[in-house]
């Protein structure tokens, strides 16, 4: 056998195996069935307000909002946009549009409060002209959501349905892409009989009822108690007209400059065949409770012209609204939905002081090992401090075990507490100590790997777990997603995802060292590509991690590991080829996602339709945009350059005889060291492809250098005896 073939068939088999892995993990991804006749079209009345939390929601206070309420499924609607919170204006704009939209060319005058644009009524009735549309549909051509506004409104009118606006907001929400409505009245006096009349002829209406404005339950009662009217009015008209249609009710914009969830609820036939009951819900979000402004947009289609066939229709983002049907009072429903609202806000507060701490805890940690390392430069006859080791230890095995505490912390509902950010730091405080004890005892700490496996198989079997079973830890957590940034509520998320994929991969090495030691490389790059395989699977699945730029990073990265493990020498020509194989599997993920219908696509399969579209420069230029500002934008910078310093310190010699600690490492561990380069593949192609960008190795290096450190402490000390004078010393 030539030494050429010997060379080629760990390559062939890692292709194929890379190949077959892909089709497996694809055949587990659910496509569309075969076409069946659409759904008959059902009435829809939109009943829209801005303002309107579930804590000023009650039977007392607003009777006609809780009798609506009751009768269907409830939950909070995500009004994120392009801002931080979002204005009367671009709510309404993103239920035209049917995406993101704001309203970013208005300017308040000098000195005035109020910083969103007032909503004015049209001039006239019947078909009327939306003030200030050109703003509207500038300020759109200027976003980075490609917005159209008037998209709702063209759809609908493709499709031949009559419509019936109430109010300015309605007039937005109903205008065509002109900005032209063709049935508008004031919301007035005359609006329960005005909208009776209008319920037996038109087939979607939308009532504007009214605008909340305030910072406390205080200040927007009378705004709320206004709206309640509103509403009592449309609950009249209902009863008068005799029909039923389904009812949406949706708070679309924020009282104030702080964000907060807003009410939702539905009643009626939400889906073909079934009314709305119990708790709502979309594929946007995939957790109950939460639907984004923008998800009703796809539900007025849908159950207004289903089967609509316009183009524009590509230009949602949206899902469509859905209940799960439980027979829960109202009472409780809406109590847990008042929960999900106050652990957003009050989570949103301790993120900032939380990561404050956690960026000095690790930046101190890199300064005291940089140091120590330079320290036995100078002096390297003594070695290594092995009492100043000791004291790192601890130290780093607590920052290494916190991003997961952060995570467990929310089994305990601390945010009821009176006092937050007390509690939460007693919660992680207690769980970090149970980990790093559970590291520091006799049968852990003796092997030079054990602290390492212990707290990368807790923080892998943690955010996997959690993943598979709907993300509900990640969701609203310090270090997890958040509901009213509206990026991502379900799979993982770019700081998830780097803490899995570091975790994995160490853990992946971990698992391969006593069996490389045992001479058994076959089974240990076997056992490499199984977690691998799990890995890719739990973050790339579309209906479990539906991350994008995940599996492109974690196949290369596990690849290179399992050649390393074979003890085959990396080449370009097989580097290339691993990369490919990333590049394929992810395809092969986003190809079936687009496959299923329009509405239950994640972002992979939406990400094809922006290809198909047109739209790609769009997406990679916004990514671009992000991954640049968080270069200087974030505190995460500094933990990055920090790590990078202390890995040059860690590769070059400390001075004299003096072994540099990663060196070290990687000869007496040296699957470990085959993880290290395969991790910072990961990372280096996550950073590429992320939007995230020095965030993503920032966050493996708070996982990752402290486990290092944590490990090269025990192997200098074991490493002491056989080579006096070049590891560690016992002198303090």
């Amino acid at each position: 056998m030539s030494l050429l073939t010997r060379t080629r068939r760990p390559l062939a088999r890692l292709g194929a195996a890379a190949a077959l892995g892909g089709l497996a993990l694809a055949a587990a991804v659910p496509t569309a069935s075969a076409a069946t006749a659409p759904p008959p079209p059902v009435q829809v009345v939109v009943v829209g307000t801005v303002g309107v939390q579930w804590e000023d929601v009650s039977p007392e206070a607003t009777p006609a909002l809780w009798e609506l309420a009751g009768r269907g499924a409830v939950g909070s609607t995500v009004v994120r946009n392009v801002r931080s919170s979002t204005c009367p204006a671009e709510g309404w704009l993103a239920l035209s549009s049917g995406t993101r939209a704001g309203d970013t060319t208005y300017e308040p005058v000098d000195g005035a409060e109020e910083r969103c644009r007032p909503l004015d009524d049209p001039s006239g009735t019947g078909d009327v002209e939306v003030p200030a549309w050109d703003a509207y549909v500038t300020s759109a051509r200027e976003g980075q959501y490609d917005a159209v506004p008037g998209t709702l409104g063209d759809v609908l009118a493709e499709a031949g349905l009559t419509t019936a606006a109430y109010g300015p907001g309605a007039a937005i929400a109903l205008a065509g892409s002109d900005g032209r409505v063709p049935a508008w009245a004031p919301v007035d006096d005359a609006l329960t009989a005005s909208l009776a009349d209008d319920l037996a002829t038109a087939d979607v209406v939308v009532v504007d009822a009214g605008t909340v404005r305030g910072e406390t339950a205080a200040e927007r009662a009378s705004g709320v108690a206004a709206v309640d009217s509103v509403v009592a009015d449309v609950l009249d008209a209902l009863g008068t007209a005799g029909t039923e249609p389904l009812v949406l009710l949706s708070s679309l914009a924020d009282a104030a400059s702080e964000p907060r969830l807003q009410i939702a609820a539905a009643v009626g036939p939400l889906t073909s065949g079934a009314d709305a009951a119990g708790v709502l819900d979309s594929a946007s979000t995939r957790q109950p409770g939460y639907v984004l402004g923008y998800d009703l947009t796809r539900t007025i289609i849908d159950r207004a012209a289903p089967g609509a066939t316009s183009t524009a229709t590509h230009r949602l983002d949206g899902s469509p609204v859905r209940a799960d049907g439980a027979a829960t009072p109202l009472d409780a429903r809406a109590d847990a939905l008042r929960d999900d609202a106050l652990r957003s806000v009050v989570v949103r507060a301790a993120i900032s002081p939380f990561y404050v701490l956690f960026t000095v805890a690790n930046i101190a940690l890199q300064v005291a090992v940089s140091l120590g390392i330079a320290r036995a430069g100078r002096d390297s006859a003594k070695g290594y401090q092995l009492a100043w080791l000791r004291r790192v230890r601890t130290v780093g095995l607590a920052l290494a075990s916190l991003p997961t505490a952060t995570f467990l912390a929310n089994l305990v509902p601390w945010w009821r507490s009176p006092a937050p950010n007390l509690t939460v730091a007693a919660v992680i405080t207690a769980i970090v100590g149970a980990v790093v004890a559970l590291c520091l005892l006799p049968a852990v700490r003796r092997r030079p790997l054990g602290p390492l496996t212990v707290v990368t198989a807790l923080t892998a079997v943690v955010l996997a777990v959690d993943v598979a079973l709907g993300a509900r830890l990640q969701l609203t957590s310090l270090m997890g997603t958040q509901a009213l940034v509206a990026g991502r509520f379900y799979g993982f998320n770019n700081t998830a995802f780097t803490l899995f994929a570091t975790s994995t991969v160490l853990l992946a090495a971990s698992m391969a060292t006593p069996l490389v030691a045992r001479g058994r490389r076959r089974l240990a790059a076997g056992v490499v590509a199984l977690v691998g395989l799990v890995a890719v699977a739990l973050d790339g699945l579309p209906s479990i991690g539906a991350d994008f730029g995940g599996p492109p990073a974690l196949v290369p990265g596990f690849a290179v590991l399992v050649l390393l493990v074979l003890g085959v020498r990396l080449t370009w020509r097989r580097v290339l080829v691993v990369l490919g194989a990333g590049a394929v599997t992810v395809s092969l993920f986003a190809v079936l996602d687009w496959l299923r219908p329009e509405g239950e696509r994640t972002h992979l399969g939406a990400f094809v339709q922006t290809v198909i579209d047109g739209g790609l420069w769009g997406v990679v230029t916004r990514k671009l945009s992000q991954n640049a500002s968080n270069l200087v934008g974030t505190p995460f910078t500094l933990i990055a350059l920090g790590a990078a310093v202390l890995v040059y310190l860690g590769v070059r010699r400390a001075g004299g005889r003096l072994e540099a600690p990663l060196k070290l490492v990687a000869r007496e561990l040296p699957v470990l060291g085959a993880g290290l380069v395969s991790l910072l593949v990961v990372q280096a192609i996550a950073f590429a492809l992320n939007d995230s960008g020095i965030i993503i190795p920032a966050v493996a290096a708070t996982l990752a250098l402290p486990l290092v450190v944590v490990t090269f402490g025990r192997v200098a000390e074991v490493s002491a005896d056989d080579h006096p004078g070049r590891t560690a010393s016992s002198e303090r």
